[in-house]
């Protein structure tokens, strides 16, 4: 296939924009030794972004004593919902403001940490939300930021991008820019290992979704190709440890670098349909997006089987430990058949209810043209490829077939 001016065009953003690992603090306790090095770098103020159940569970407690114990003032805003919208951001902001906050320290879920991005960068910005929205529209450096995600999924604490929605209308908007990298996050296992089993399978295959996506996108580069392929077998391995014993720090430990992994590696290489559909249905019906995700890869993988066939066959016998073999046209179904064996294991469903055949049109107009702005996919869609993959959504039957 012949690379269209969005694959040039994500090429040289990738080169000359390329994103920059935060600093890892990993294991038990992480979460503190993320807030000595903001009070070590100066900030006093800090503004902690986070969502009412981690605050009410006592399990920001120790975090918010030790922050006080340092002298510092902390502004609490725990106003964040799943998909947060504009309304949310602006009360972060004023929350901010109010607090005279100098740095923002996220802790939650990619929710938590796309509304701390922005709010970072409109705190020191005479822009309005609309005015940051899109690519490089940053020009003031944001607030020092934190984040400790305590999901392993969206891999929004190494990306460059957050995602938004329209308060009226749910839609996403994107804020892509390399000042929304945090400084530094940490994987503290034992937030991590608070994730209920639904959750850390969904944000795990959505994790999973990110690494295939920007392995086998066609802005790919060396070294996302090193860190997609890495966080692929870290999340086969131990997501389904993670799963089904949760007090598993080793694993959870494990799956969460697979996240930070498969988000550096898709912030440079870019992303695919599963992201491009999966952001329509959220709209559409609220469904969360690593659910959606993990219900749409399977179908995706099959429609790229053909222009992803050498890829999918490399991951297979890097997986399956014969990566000295040759190319066998069978790998390629064997990953598929990997892939499909691991959502049913992490108990991912095979359909969606909310689906309706009323949306698909709709759907998938705002798909294809998501990609066609966004995404160097391996292959190209048409509009009946998107509503045949929305109609076994809404069966359940993963084994589509395109003509």
């Amino acid at each position: 296939m012949m690379s269209s001016p969005i694959t040039y065009a994500l090429r040289a953003l990738s080169t000359f924009f390329s994103p920059q690992k935060p600093l890892i603090f990993s294991g038990q306790g992480a979460v503190l030794k993320l807030a000595d090095l903001m009070v070590i770098s100066g900030q006093k103020r800090p503004l902690l972004v986070t969502d009412s159940f981690l605050l009410k569970n006592g399990m920001l407690d120790e975090l918010i004593a030790f922050l006080e114990g340092a002298g510092c003032t902390v502004t609490v805003f725990d106003g964040i919902i799943p998909n947060p919208t504009f309304a949310v951001v602006e009360a972060g902001l004023a929350a901010s403001r109010a607090g005279q906050c100098d740095a923002v320290f996220a802790v939650g879920g990619g929710s938590a940490i796309d509304a701390a991005k922005v709010i970072a960068a409109a705190s020191t910005s005479k822009k309005s939300l609309a005015q940051l929205t899109g690519i490089l529209k940053v020009k003031q450096p944001p607030l020092p930021f934190y984040v400790a995600p305590t999901t392993s999924g969206t891999g929004s604490e190494v990306t460059s991008a957050a995602v938004i929605s329209d308060t009226e209308t749910h839609k996403k908007t994107f804020f892509v820019d390399p000042k929304y990298i945090p400084i530094a996050t940490a994987f503290d296992t034992g937030l991590l290992k608070s994730l209920p089993g639904p959750m850390t399978a969904a944000t795990g295959m959505d994790a999973l979704t990110h690494a295939i996506e920007a392995y086998t996108s066609r802005n790919r580069f060396a070294d996302t190709d090193r860190d997609a392929a890495m966080a692929i077998k870290l999340i086969v391995k131990f997501l389904p440890v993670a799963y089904e014993d949760g007090a598993d720090e080793h694993a959870r430990e494990m799956v969460a670098l697979g996240s930070f992994l498969a988000g550096y590696a898709f912030s440079k290489a870019s992303l695919g349909y599963v992201h491009a559909i999966s952001h329509q249905i959220s709209a559409h019906y609220n469904t969360p997006h690593g659910l959606a995700n993990a219900i749409l890869l399977p179908r995706v993988l099959r429609f790229n089987k053909t222009a992803s066939a050498q890829r999918y066959a490399k991951l297979e016998r890097m997986l399956s430990g014969t990566e000295g073999d040759a190319f066998a046209p069978e790998q390629v179904d064997q990953f598929i058949a990997r892939v499909d064996a691991l959502a049913e294991r992490v108990g991912i469903p095979v359909n969606l209810k909310d689906v309706q055949p009323a949306d698909f049109d709709a759907i998938a107009k705002e798909a294809l043209a998501e990609a066609r702005s966004s995404y160097a996919v391996p292959r190209v869609m048409r509009k009946a490829d998107v509503v045949a993959i929305l109609k076994s959504v809404e069966s359940g039957d993963r084994s589509v077939r395109f003509v």
